[in-house]
């Protein structure tokens, strides 16, 4: 059963908490006949990680775990939308089909995985009956964690609503699947997990410019950090496959010592081509990465990366907005050339974040500091005399957004 685009519900009001307490939702069904929905609290302050966030959720559970299997994945974003003239607020799932869909892949990848990786899973094919029921209880979970999440917002966007035309709080649901080889049945152990910032917005209002890096290795042996492409922490299982092994595994690329130092909001992989002597960029940690060329084209890497929803999107609205769609390698030497006339990231839950300044790092400088950190220099930035009416990749989100009903 397919979850409609549009929820409708009554309100019902949950206590705030104070400021340093989280709260999110997870549902399962554990073999009732419906999913069961419970809330729960994370407080920052007393709590080593922040379990209403979504990966963090799913590292404890793998830590948990007794097979210590990580899952397949794929989070979607989800609009609790209130307009001006509705008295109710509704809701817009972006890209459900798709979302499920890659899930499946995922976890088809993961499976097979495991198998080549135990010999005693050998010959364990994925049923086609136990992906049907996966798909069948991921709508169902979705759906309660929709209801629940609306009882405990609503009221609150609709005060925020009182002044706009229409606003819109971001909400992000995550589905897991498990393998359980517990039994020949091979069952997948569905959970999902909905939490929300909080934040009241303007979906039509313009996002702010970001900052990222590239994680470029350290080529110089004297060096003390950065290391080779082969110590980054890369998707070892497949690019295309969202597994949750990967929310840890990328941790010490986000560290403000290694690649993410302060006001840095992504960070870009790349891979080498050892034979033309060239670096590609692939994607960013947790987005897919776009640079509009100033030939008109628009381009993003065709192969090695995650296959994301909004990536799909700006592929399909490309045209529409003027540009020439090439699936290429992005050679990160075409920056430093000013052939980029403008860069952003895509991911689910953000659409699309512009990005204003692309840094790599200095190791050079690092070396003169004895390994205090990183140091950084500008690799590309924008163009900032443009108006940013003008710019491409606000004609793609204005264009992501109407189709979305905006």
């Amino acid at each position: 059963m397919h979850l409609p685009i549009l929820l409708l519900f009554t309100s019902m009001i949950l206590p705030r908490t104070k400021k340093s307490m989280s709260w999110y939702f997870t549902a399962a069904i554990n073999g009732q006949k419906f999913p069961k929905a419970s809330i729960h609290f994370s407080d920052s302050a007393s709590e080593e990680r922040d379990l209403s966030v979504g990966r963090n959720w799913m590292e404890h559970l793998e830590n948990q775990e007794v097979h210590g299997y990580p899952g397949a994945y794929d989070v979607l974003r989800c609009d609790l939308i209130k307009t001006s003239t509705s008295p109710s607020a509704n809701f817009k799932v972006w890209g459900q089909d798709y979302h499920l869909n890659r899930l499946e892949k995922s976890y088809k990848v993961l499976t097979n995985h495991i198998m080549q990786s135990n010999e005693k899973r050998d010959g364990i094919v994925v049923q086609p009956s136990a992906l049907k029921a996966a798909h069948e209880e991921s709508n169902a979970i979705m759906n309660t964690l929709l209801k629940k999440m609306v009882e405990h917002e609503e009221s609150h966007v609709k005060i925020e609503a009182q002044d706009h035309d229409v606003v819109c709080e971001i909400i992000r649901v995550t589905l897991l699947w498990t393998p359980l080889f517990d039994d020949d049945s091979h069952k997948i152990f569905v959970r999902g997990h909905a939490s929300t910032s909080g934040q009241i917005m303007d979906p039509n209002a313009t996002p702010k410019y970001i900052v990222a890096t590239v994680a470029l290795p350290n080529n110089c042996s004297s060096a003390q950090s950065g290391g080779t492409l082969n110590d980054f922490p890369d998707r070892h299982i497949s690019p295309h496959a969202k597994i949750s092994s990967w929310s840890s595994k990328r941790r010490p690329l986000e560290k403000k010592e290694t690649f993410m130092p302060g006001g840095v909001a992504e960070v870009l992989l790349i891979e080498e081509n050892k034979t033309a002597n060239k670096q590609f960029v692939l994607e960013g940690l947790t987005s897919n990465f776009f640079a509009i060329y100033r030939d008109g084209s628009i381009c993003t890497a065709p192969d090695g990366v995650l296959l994301g929803y909004v990536r799909h999107l700006i592929l399909e609205c490309a045209e529409a907005c003027d540009l020439r769609v090439d699936e290429r390698p992005i050679d990160l030497e075409d920056g430093a050339k000013g052939l980029w006339a403008e860069t952003f990231i895509t991911s689910s839950s953000r659409l699309i974040y512009p990005i204003n300044k692309i840094l790599i790092p200095d190791y050079e400088v690092q070396i003169e500091n004895k390994g205090e950190g990183l140091n950084w220099k500008t690799y590309w930035e924008l163009d900032d005399t443009i108006d940013t009416k003008y710019h491409k990749w606000h004609h793609l989100l204005s264009e992501i957004l109407k189709r979305g009903g905006y």
